[in-house]
């Protein structure tokens, strides 16, 4: 399983300063094919300055959730620490 592309991300509206809600299509290589997903994930920052990530993904995906889970939030903390999140 690999993450291609996270593309279409849109931020919600929200009044929780430490809370930031997105949309996004995520693209996967499972097992030969390419998978397109849309997710919601939250990105929750603690007052530690710890990043919390939370998704959910809106369709079923043929695949053990956790693997994917675990890349994804990975990739996207590396997004946000970038600021590459809008």
């Amino acid at each position: 399983m690999i993450i291609l592309d996270i593309s279409d991300i849109n931020r919600k509206e929200n009044f929780i300063y430490y809370r930031r809600e997105f949309t996004a299509t995520v693209l996967f290589d499972l097992l030969g094919r390419n998978t397109p997903a849309n997710i919601e994930f939250v990105i929750e920052t603690a007052p530690t300055g710890k990043k919390n990530v939370q998704i959910k993904f809106i369709e079923t995906v043929d695949y053990p959730l956790i693997p994917l889970v675990q890349a994804l939030k990975i990739q996207l903390i590396d997004l946000d620490n970038e600021q590459k999140l809008p």
